[in-house]
């Protein structure tokens, strides 16, 4: 059976995420030379995918990430909803050729709006400011669309600019510091965003995997050496 994994924290890392500097997928410590992912944002899944296909690693978590079973859930086979789009797509089309030797079908061209293929989703621009409550800028807010891996993160004054469609969420995160989301609801969105303290500590951690067996016990993988 599928082993279980459990993220805990022996010794958290004593290195401030905002000194850190910023690389894809995460940040760069000097102190010992490693790069530091950021789980904060990913599902269960997406984490597991990850421990599962790296040997060594560190990583920046939330608390209740930490010390439970990760929930890894499989994707359901659909063979059985293409068979039944294909039998549907079938009748759909004998029941329009009888349609069509009783009466002509009538094209209706009367709507006040058409559909058309060429139509597309309108990219636009959101940018702004991220800034503390005393108004000191955050460098290295990470800007992300939810459900996305697509985001940005505010340069040394705190300014942000991500390119997002109309619908879509925007999530701010900043280590000790409140997760904002938005929803962006117009054209040529300027949104400056005030981070508050967060009541939920955010860990930064070379970590210990615990993997569950069902027929052999536990087994405890160390993954990353820790940080000095």
């Amino acid at each position: 059976m599928k082993q279980k994994i459990q993220i805990s924290i022996p010794k958290p890392c004593q290195e401030g995420w905002q000194n850190m500097t910023p690389v894809e997928k995460g940040r760069f410590c000097m102190s010992c030379q490693k790069t530091v992912l950021d789980f904060t944002h990913l599902s269960d899944n997406e984490i597991a995918n990850i421990i599962n296909k790296k040997e060594n690693l560190c990583g920046r978590f939330t608390a209740n990430q930490l010390d439970r079973n990760l929930i890894e859930t499989k994707r359901t086979s659909n063979y059985f909803g293409y068979f039944a789009t294909s039998v549907l797509a079938f009748l759909g089309f004998g029941t329009s050729n009888v349609v069509a030797q009783v009466k002509p079908i009538q094209e209706q061209t009367d709507y006040k709006y058409q559909y058309k293929p060429t139509d597309t989703i309108k990219e636009i621009t959101v940018s702004g400011i991220v800034k503390d409550i005393d108004g000191r800028p955050l460098q290295g807010t990470s800007v992300i669309i939810k459900g996305t891996n697509k985001g940005v993160q505010s340069d040394e004054l705190g300014k942000y600019n991500i390119k997002a469609s109309i619908g879509d969420t925007l999530t701010f995160s900043y280590l000790e510091f409140e997760t904002i989301e938005f929803q962006i609801i117009k054209d040529n969105y300027t949104f400056d965003v005030i981070m508050m303290p967060s009541s939920n500590e955010i860990h930064t951690i070379g970590i210990y995997i615990i993997k569950k067996r069902t027929f052999f016990g536990r087994t405890f993988q160390k993954i990353g050496n820790w940080f000095r």
